[in-house]
């Protein structure tokens, strides 16, 4: 989503939202951003740390076992669980990669699994025997390990390099194999940092057509007239590129956060609904579809989205924000609380850049 489309003032911030806000900006600007100098890459750890051992049993209920990452191989972690719904795909999804990862370099590097939660273990395990004999799947039940390390969302990979120290966190993607397959070449200096950078290029393919021409240009002046917030030229930009090109997902997508732009709620839904079945995964068509319940009011439909939107690798502000209230109006008040608090984070970070 642009980030012209996020209007955070729009947003109903709560005054005490606001208040802490307003302060944490007074420190930041008192402290010169020495807060954020050192970006974390996991909640405990930083890039460099050295990673804890880990004494857990396995899913399969052995006795405790130790891992420790390091030891002269590089060493995969994915934290997961299968609950709730919406995170169960992309958690099987991902261990069925890794260990056709760990197939390709079997004694090269360590792939394990660390399943984060209490239940549906026979789920897991029965997938694990289907679709993942290749990879270690200790039980971390009680959480011990996942808040240990700082885990902040699931499914997540934590790649450590052959002395245990924390080298990189991916979350969930659609590119995942990719990005945890060149960061293990790297590791294994089968690439060097230019080969490493050149794989996270997107392929470019050639323009076959005149109506790609066409559809480009427009999907790219529609969203110059979306970040002005001239929602009218974006409506007619984006609807003359789905009609070129009915079976991609930008010009739907465009369209429904123009129209939820202008307020055209149930126009949006629908233009978010027709992004949905050309790409069922597409995390924008979920954050706008969830979005635009929740400014219809439909709460219990708007929850249902904006927590499969949440787990995309940056959600974006305004579902957080928007997930953050519907929490606190049904009385959640953990969840609220901790989503506020990722709020301002966020919003801190969007300051500090103002200052650079």
């Amino acid at each position: 989503m642009s980030q012209d489309i996020v209007n955070i003032s729009r947003n109903r911030l709560t005054a005490g939202l606001i208040v802490i806000i307003t302060v944490l900006c007074i420190v930041s600007v008192t402290n010169n951003f020495a807060w954020a100098e050192e970006s974390a890459t996991l909640r405990n750890f930083k890039s460099g740390d050295i990673l804890p051992p880990i004494n857990l049993s396995t899913i399969n209920g052995s006795a405790l076992q130790d891992f420790t990452p390091g030891k002269g191989k590089p060493g995969v972690i994915m934290f997961f669980s299968i609950r709730p719904d919406f995170r169960k795909k992309r958690s099987l999804a991902l261990l069925s990669t890794l260990s056709d990862l760990a197939d390709v370099y079997k004694s090269k590097i360590n792939i394990i699994g660390i399943y984060s939660d209490n239940r549906e273990t026979d789920t897991v395990k029965t997938y694990i025997n289907k679709s993942a004999k290749n990879i270690k799947v200790y039980n971390d039940r009680e959480k011990n390990i996942y808040n240990r390390y700082g885990v902040f969302m699931m499914p997540l990979v934590v790649i450590s390099d052959s002395d245990g120290r924390l080298h990189e966190v991916i979350p969930y993607t659609y590119r995942i194999r990719e990005l945890v397959e060149g960061n293990i070449k790297l590791l294994l200096k089968e690439w060097d940092k230019t080969a490493f950078i050149k794989s996270l290029k997107p392929k470019e393919t050639a323009i076959k057509s005149k109506e790609e021409k066409e559809y480009i240009r427009r999907i790219n002046y529609g969203r110059i007239m979306l970040s002005k917030k001239m929602y009218g030229p974006a409506v007619r930009e984006f609807s003359s590129a789905a009609k070129l090109m009915p079976d991609i997902t930008s010009a739907q997508i465009g369209l429904g956060f123009a129209l939820h732009g202008s307020e055209k709620y149930g126009m949006a839904e629908t233009a978010f609904r027709k992004a949905l079945k050309i790409n069922p995964d597409s995390d924008e068509a979920i954050s706008g579809l969830g979005l635009t319940y929740y400014r219809q009011g439909k709460i219990d439909l708007a929850l249902t989205e904006l927590e499969k939107a949440f787990i995309a690798p940056d959600p974006d502000i305004e579902v957080i924000i928007a997930l953050a209230e519907i929490y606190e109006q049904k009385g959640m008040n953990k969840k609220a609380n901790r989503l506020n608090k990722l709020a301002v984070t966020r919003l801190m970070a969007t300051y500090k850049q103002r200052w650079k």
